[in-house]
């Protein structure tokens, strides 16, 4: 499978459309409406139409002082002062109309898409449910109350709404992409590769989507047919960020790192900031004793993300090969810092410390390494041990 720290996502990752907040058109939520409070409100709309914004707003302030109780023209202007940038007031007004009317769904919709743009999920979540509630069969919605829930990484529920859009239109590629990455998120791979192998088939053009099925298909196990997704996404676009590191790691686990360090110098030559990459290059270099080239890519893995351990470790040994005793030592004891718990590490750290003179200090990691082997096979006995049937 995969390693969890190929790809760094964002907890909102998928391009799904962002709903636009749209006005309510109609003019009768109100029990008594004074003609003078209409002929504002038609104002109002009227400037709404050719995006004169200011004049909309005070159109729709004066209608609402005649008709405090007009839900609708309340959420026209929420729309209005989010055009203009007042999200505090849009957020009041729209709180307000919801009150007034809680059966009106447009009041929290536009309510949850403020909350949402200004990064409040969780009241962006609690709001949206309630209009979801309120009309489950509007898909703006409930695409909206997806996203909050991927954001607050609630990805069981969030996949729950998106399969809900999904049997309204299985042909919406937004909705299939971001119920892909959240059954990626959730580990549910079976899952993850039926909506993306969808996805692919929806649109054979996109790269990510090839990518993403490459990811899915690799974590369940089906390593050949992912070797040729994540082909296919570099066929389709040769920068896209992480495709070639895809294909170069799944090389790398067949053995073939030669083709796979070629991958990684590729995925850096378009995204020269992917630690990753850069610290399976370094790995690469080290096993073949290429320990200059190795330093210098794990050295600036190490600059980029201090406590990167896998990458402590590898350039520890790369320095130990190059009889940097001082700087082995240096970075081996922060390695142990941040993990007291790995062996190997406590191995080539008393490795460091002979080298370096300090022979009893080595003997005490020799000693804790030891211990700590010995700590991890009773642990792994006792599993099987347990695991056994127990006899009749």
């Amino acid at each position: 499978m995969l390693k969890s720290d190929k790809y760094t996502r964002l907890a909102v990752a998928f391009i799904l459309v962002l709903p636009v907040a749209t006005a309510v058109a109609q003019s009768g939520g109100a029990r008594k409406i004074s003609p003078e409070a209409a002929r504002y409100f038609a104002e109002a709309s009227a400037a709404e139409s050719r995006a004169d914004w200011t004049e909309a707003a005070r159109n729709y302030s004066k209608s609402i002082e005649l008709a405090p109780d007009w839900a609708e023209a309340l959420v026209n202007l929420g729309v209005v002062y989010n055009r203009l940038g007042n999200t505090d007031d849009a957020i009041k007004v729209f709180r307000r109309a919801a009150e007034i009317n809680p059966k009106l769904p447009a009041a929290r919709l536009n309510l949850g898409i403020t909350h949402f743009r200004m990064a409040h999920y969780e009241l962006a979540a609690e709001v949206l449910s309630e209009a979801v509630r309120l009309d489950s069969t509007n898909p703006q919605a409930r695409q909206l109350f997806a996203l909050s829930l991927i954001a607050l990484e609630r990805f069981q529920e969030a996949s729950d709404q998106l399969e809900a859009l999904r049997s309204m239109n299985s042909q919406d590629s937004a909705v299939l992409l971001a119920l892909g990455e959240s059954y990626l998120r959730l580990k549910n791979y079976g899952k993850a590769v039926t909506r993306l192998d969808e996805l692919a088939r929806l649109t054979p053009n996109s790269a990510k989507a090839h990518l993403l099925l490459g990811e899915a298909l690799d974590n369940a196990g089906e390593s050949e047919r992912a070797i040729v997704e994540f082909r296919r996404a570099v066929e389709l676009d040769s920068k896209l960020a992480e495709a070639h590191y895809a294909v170069g790691y799944a090389l790398l686990k067949a053995g073939a790192s030669k083709e796979a360090a070629a991958e990684f110098e590729k995925e850096l030559s378009v995204n020269p900031g992917y630690l990753l990459a850069k610290y399976q290059l370094g790995k690469i270099y080290l096993s073949r004793g290429e320990t200059d080239q190795a330093t210098a890519m794990l050295e600036q893995v190490i600059a980029a993300q201090p406590d990167f351990r896998p990458a402590l470790e590898a350039l520890g040994q790369a320095l130990l090969k190059k009889r940097d005793a001082a700087r082995a030592v240096q970075v081996l004891e922060h390695a142990v810092k941040i993990d007291p718990n790995y062996p190997d590490v406590r191995v080539l750290l008393g490795r460091a410390y002979m080298a370096a003179g300090r022979r009893e200090d080595a003997q005490k990691e020799f000693a804790v390494a030891q211990r700590l082997s010995e700590d991890e096979r009773k642990r792994l006995e006792e599993k099987v041990n347990s695991q056994k049937p127990k006899k009749p």
